[in-house]
């Protein structure tokens, strides 16, 4: 409803403006119909013929009894618009070269080109360099010669247009040479579908008017900063899909969260059409279209909501795409960052397996007891889950959990005391999110209530694992 009212008056302003067809006379004395001195009549006529006749009045007072509109739907109106045109400049085209040969091409290498999209989470600008997330699925294909795409070009907006600031030639990328911003992979998770771009001293970055969607310029702060909504997105929330929609370059489509959180399975192997990842996502209207992988899913205050990744294609589906959550992907971007920095800055390779996620193990199996739905002091449907250990699997949980304990609360402490995350457990998802920001030697706190008596226990992550791309 709100952006359909944002919509109407952005109409009824317009007819507004152009009018000539009214009653009122103009300040001459001439017939407004007429205009005056051969001139349209403008708004600005009527308003202060309104004045003289109704005696002092604002603008905004004038437009609402005269146009019966909300001067606060022209800031609301003026200000989303500009959240959005911020997201475009945030945004970049994927284009990913893949090559093949082998037996399937005996004695030469074929070529294939693919599209999606990104967001830009941090930049420095005078150096030309720049963290970009996407999917992992944008930049993978197991049937390559390389696994991992080895010539990733970026292109900003209004930089991205095919045909015009690059071409393709039998499945070349060519004409993209003031326009193309190179980049690599400093990490990839085929189980999150997540994957962390490296830009470097790009000359395209450095003279262009392209903005992060932080503001940090630590890059550990930006990738850790608000501009990823912490706060997980509501059904019924106005969001904006930015990407590279059918290949036709950067665009913005809206639409509302339509379902907070699900799970769906994805294949992304060609080598094994039969394997599959399930991933928790949110559900959106905004048009998904082939492209639009990878881009970013904004909200008004322009956060990211998500990273879209998958659209249901049946064909009596409609307006029914999805996106990784926000929350998730900032602590999947951190981890990813954290394994890039520790392994040296080596970039992601088709031999380099260190560029997953390590997050550290906790070893329980949990499942949800009960679940109910209310409505809070906001008005806003509310979904909570009570959550038991269903398995125990080795240490740390083995001996300080037990079956059926049901978790209330996790705090996470770091080796050094710092409390990197302090979380109700409310949600299914709840504690697997958040574990995705332990690191071995820290200390997991949890309140766990137990034979209806509520206790703290204490768990030192000692393990970990990767999950890895391939």
């Amino acid at each position: 409803m709100k952006k359909f009212l944002c919509d109407l008056a952005s109409v009824a302003l317009a007819s507004a403006i152009s009018l000539t067809g009214c009653s009122f006379q103009g300040t001459n004395g001439i017939d407004g119909r007429d205009g005056k001195d051969g001139q349209s009549v403008t708004i600005d006529d009527i308003y202060n013929k309104y004045v003289s006749e109704h005696g002092e009045t604002s603008f905004e007072d004038f437009l609402k009894e005269y146009l019966s509109y909300d001067g606060g739907e022209i800031a609301n109106s003026a200000s989303l618009r500009a959240v959005i045109n911020k997201s475009l400049m945030s945004g970049v085209s994927i284009l990913t070269r893949f090559g093949y040969s082998g037996s399937l091409y005996p004695g030469r290498t074929s070529y294939k080109v693919y599209t999606g999209s990104g967001a830009i989470l941090w930049m420095d600008k005078s150096a030309g360099d720049a963290y970009v997330v996407t999917n992992c699925h944008v930049i993978y294909d197991d049937t390559s010669d390389s696994i991992y795409s080895n010539d990733i070009r970026l292109y900003l907006y209004g930089q991205d247009t095919a045909g015009v600031n690059y071409q393709l030639v039998d499945n070349n990328i060519t004409g993209d040479k003031n326009y193309c911003i190179n980049a690599e992979i400093a990490g990839a998770c085929a189980n999150y579908d997540i994957a962390l771009l490296k830009v470097t001293a790009s000359d395209v970055l450095k003279r262009s008017d392209a903005v992060a969607v932080s503001d940090k310029t630590n890059v550990a702060e930006a990738l850790n900063d608000s501009f990823i909504s912490d706060v997980a997105s509501y059904v019924g929330e106005t969001v904006f899909a930015v990407g590279n929609a059918s290949g036709e370059g950067m665009s913005a489509a809206n639409g509302i969260v339509s379902k907070d959180s699900e799970y769906i399975d994805v294949g992304l192997s060609d080598k094994n059409p039969s394997a599959y990842f399930s991933y928790r996502v949110m559900r959106t209207t905004a048009p998904i279209n082939h492209g639009n992988s990878g881009g970013g899913l904004f909200n008004t205050s322009g956060k990211l909501a998500g990273v879209v990744n998958a659209k249901d294609q049946g064909e009596d589906v409609d307006n029914m795409g999805y996106a990784l959550p926000a929350n998730m992907v900032r602590r999947i971007v951190v981890s990813m960052y954290d394994s890039y920095i520790a392994n040296g800055n080596r970039i992601l390779s088709s031999g380099n397996k260190k560029g997953g996620i390590n997050k550290a193990y906790l070893n329980i199996e949990t499942q949800a007891a009960d679940t109910y739905a209310r409505l809070n002091s906001d008005g806003l449907a509310e979904i909570t889950e009570l959550i038991k250990v269903s398995k125990t699997l080795g240490k740390p949980s083995t001996g300080v959990l037990e079956v059926g304990d049901v978790l209330v609360s996790a705090k996470l402490i770091s080796s050094d005391g710092t409390v990197k995350e302090d979380i109700a457990i409310t949600r299914s998802f709840s504690l697997s999110d958040m574990l995705m920001s332990a690191r071995v030697g820290d200390t997991l706190l949890l309140r766990i209530e137990r034979n209806k008596t509520e206790k703290e226990v204490s768990l030192k992550l000692e393990s970990s694992y990767f999950k890895y791309f391939e």
